[in-house]
């Protein structure tokens, strides 16, 4: 880290915002209503899949009501990461201009931190699902930087990793079944038995329950992977629609995921069942049990998003379950731990994640996730793009 902000400090010395960010543009003002005008569709675009994918998974239970406050929903938060993209980038010339000179931790960490902080506030569901999609990323972009040998082995050894997100899958269905927590997750435990016919907790034949999530969350996968198919090449096909069906968009089309969530589902609905039968009740420890095993599938297709997902909601979860079922003896640890949950710790979560992506991004792209390379172009209109191009070309000519 030191050699990297020291070889940048010698490259960058006596050039200023004007040549790393915006070269076609003589002035600050000029550059900042130009993006300002400009990058509002790339946020649209970026949420495409927040839009089509809860209704897919919903299927049935689809309403009028609920497709509207969807699509609300949908738009605020794609006007939000708008503002929140402008003023990291409006805040990149203020801080230069500032300090009179390019700086290595101001030229993506400061910024990204700023423009999210100021940004407009997040209702607590979109601000949740920004904020482990940042840590997430950001989780994964560690691992891949990090140099430890115990990370590097455990980063590479697929019986490690399908091993403990089994114990993330149990953990977190343990929670979800106790009922002191509510969140999403890939599959919740069935309502209360008295709510349902069945000692299941489902409505209906128990291979009917299974083969309805089967088929649901395979067919969410396979969605998801065809739409990352089609932003990968959104290019070529631009050009030849016709190319949704070659050889090559076909190949792109990851059928793995939905394989996994079909698998997943299917397991944890098939154990609780079995289970529950055999014990003619529903206990947390059924959900743990079959949450463990319902997370094999994992090493089916084993990817860092999956996995911080399942860390990430792991953790939150679990210290939901703690806040809420937890009992104040007065000791120290306990008074830490009240303290901590009057932490904004989303807002905290949020606002870190995104500088170090962003710092990430401009100064470790080999490690910054694809999907995250990604959104940062869609988002800026690839301004960002040439900037890190413009920071590489800097560096590769120092070396």
């Amino acid at each position: 880290m030191a050699s990297a902000s020291k070889l940048f400090e010698r490259v960058a010395a006596g050039r200023t915002c004007r040549d790393l960010w915006h070269p076609q543009f003589a002035r600050c003002l000029a550059y900042n209503v130009h993006l300002w005008r400009t990058i509002l569709p790339g946020s649209f675009k970026l949420y495409v899949p927040l839009l089509v994918l809860p209704p897919l998974v919903k299927l049935n239970d689809v309403t009028v009501r609920y497709l509207v406050e969807h699509t609300l929903q949908y738009v605020y938060i794609s006007c939000c990461t708008y503002v929140q993209a402008a003023l990291s980038l409006s805040a990149q010339c203020v801080l230069h201009n500032l300090l009179g000179r390019l700086n290595y931790w101001c030229v993506m960490f400061w910024p990204c931190l700023l423009g999210v902080a100021i940004g407009p506030p997040l209702p607590t569901q979109l601000l949740r699902l920004q904020a482990i999609t940042f840590f997430n990323m950001s989780l994964e972009a560690a691992v891949r930087k990090s140099t430890v040998p115990i990370v590097q082995y455990a980063r590479r050894s697929k019986a490690l990793g399908t091993l403990t997100f089994m114990a993330f899958s149990a953990a977190i269905l343990s929670c979800l079944q106790s009922g002191t927590v509510n969140q999403f997750w890939l599959v919740n435990p069935s309502p209360d038995a008295d709510q349902c016919r069945g000692v299941c907790g489902h409505t209906g034949r128990c291979w009917r329950h299974l083969a309805d999530g089967m088929l649901k969350y395979g067919t969410v996968g396979v969605v998801l992977e065809a739409g990352r198919a089609v932003l990968r090449h959104s290019g070529r096909l631009a050009r030849n629609p016709l190319a949704l069906f070659g050889r090559d968009f076909l190949a792109a089309c990851n059928l793995r995921l939905g394989v996994f969530l079909a698998c997943y589902v299917g397991i944890f609905r098939g154990v609780c069942c079995l289970l529950a039968h055999r014990a003619a009740t529903r206990t947390v420890g059924h959900a743990a049990l079959a949450g463990f095993l319902a997370g094999a599938p994992y090493c089916l297709h084993p990817t860092y998003q999956i996995y911080t997902l399942g860390l990430t909601k792991a953790i939150e979860m679990g210290w939901a379950y703690c806040g809420a079922a937890g009992k104040s003896d007065g000791g120290v640890v306990d008074r830490a731990l009240q303290h901590l949950h009057r932490w904004p710790m989303l807002r905290l979560v949020q606002m870190c994640s995104f500088g170090y992506l962003g710092h990430v991004y401009a100064f470790y792209p080999h490690v910054s996730p694809i999907f995250h390379q990604k959104a940062m172009d869609v988002c800026s209109t690839d301004l960002t793009l040439g900037m890190k191009r413009r920071i590489a070309k800097w560096l590769a000519e120092a070396l």
